[in-house]
Formats: structure tokens, C-alpha cells, sequence
């Protein structure tokens, strides 16, 4: 069975590949795509994510907390994201750095002190086990947002004899034909 540190670790590293999956081998036009109605590039949903990743680790672990501001932003704190391949595969990697980070500090901790009270960016606090379930479950939120993103940019966002009624809106003519159905 395994130690509550393994469960620990796996559910972290579960979200983290959810995720990471999603946004490795994207193109540069699909990380700035924005859904029409929508306010986040992948890019930027790949920032939001990283950043806070960075900071809820930081609060967890860290003697001296950094905040938004002071995490270390690839290029610094900016109000847009810098449209270029480079700067795309510089979030993708910070946000891998979290994660690592992360694990480094799971890897290191016993069951005990999975149960520690420790400090949340906003003035709370929970035990560590409930803040790794946090940045988890955050991780496969936006895993699912981004996956959901990208299959409209890559006009793959219904699947073959998905033929049901989904919010009011009847599907059937709304599909994409998959390539695979011509062969």
C-alpha cells in the first residue's frame, strides 16, 4: 500500500502530466489562440497556471514566501505574454520548474507532516496534503481548459457519433469529420 507521501506525490504528478501533455508540441498560432468570446490564450492559461503553481509552492515550503510579484516570472511580471515560440517554450519550462520543485519538496517531507498547517497566499492556511489536492486539482482544471482550447483550434472539438443535445444546441451538422473516417 502505498505511504501517503506516494499518494501525495502521484496525485501531483497525475495533474501535472494532465497538463503538460496539453501544451507540449503545440504551435506557436495555437498557444495564441483565443477562443471567440474567450479572454486566455493557451499561453496565457499556461502562465496563470505556472505562476500560481510557483507561489502555492512557495507559501507550502518556503521560510520566506514569494508572492505574484516575486516568483520569478520568465522575462518578469508582464501584463501580456510575449508572442513568440521562445517565450512560449520558456512558460512550458517554468512551469515544469514548479512542478520539480515541487516534488523536490513532497520527496522530502514524511506522512506527518503531510498533516502540518501551512500557509496559503491569502491569509489562510491548511494542512500540506490539502494543499497539494489544491494545485492538483487546479493543475486538471486548466489541463481540461486548455485540452477544450485546443480542440477548437484544431477543429476537433466533437467526437464521431457524438450526436446528442448539449446545451440546448442539437450537434447533429455541428461536427468535425474526423480524417480517420474517410479511410
Amino acid at each position: 500500500m502505498p505511504s501517503r507521501v506516494e499518494i501525495a506525490c502521484s496525485m501531483l504528478d497525475g495533474a501535472f502530466l494532465m497538463m503538460v501533455r496539453n501544451v507540449e508540441n503545440v504551435t506557436l498560432q495555437e498557444a495564441l489562440f483565443v477562443p471567440p468570446g474567450g479572454y486566455r490564450s493557451v499561453m496565457g492559461t499556461l502562465k496563470h497556471a505556472a505562476g500560481w503553481s510557483h507561489v502555492y509552492r512557495s507559501y507550502a515550503f518556503d521560510p520566506e514566501p514569494q508572492h505574484w510579484k516575486e516568483i520569478g516570472w520568465p522575462r518578469g511580471l508582464r501584463e501580456t505574454i510575449v508572442a513568440s515560440e521562445d517565450y512560449y517554450m520558456e512558460m512550458v519550462e517554468w512551469f515544469k520548474l514548479a512542478h520539480d520543485k515541487w516534488m523536490m519538496n513532497l520527496e522530502n517531507v514524511s506522512g506527518a507532516e503531510l498533516d502540518e498547517i501551512r500557509p496559503l497566499h491569502w491569509g489562510d492556511t491548511a494542512p500540506l496534503f490539502e494543499i497539494v489536492a489544491m494545485i492538483s486539482r487546479h493543475h486538471v482544471y486548466h489541463a481540461g481548459e486548455l485540452n477544450q482550447i485546443l480542440s477548437i483550434a484544431r477543429g476537433e472539438a466533437w467526437e464521431e457519433g457524438e450526436q446528442v443535445e448539449e446545451n440546448n444546441v442539437p450537434t447533429i451538422g455541428h461536427r468535425v469529420r474526423p480524417p480517420w473516417l474517410d479511410e
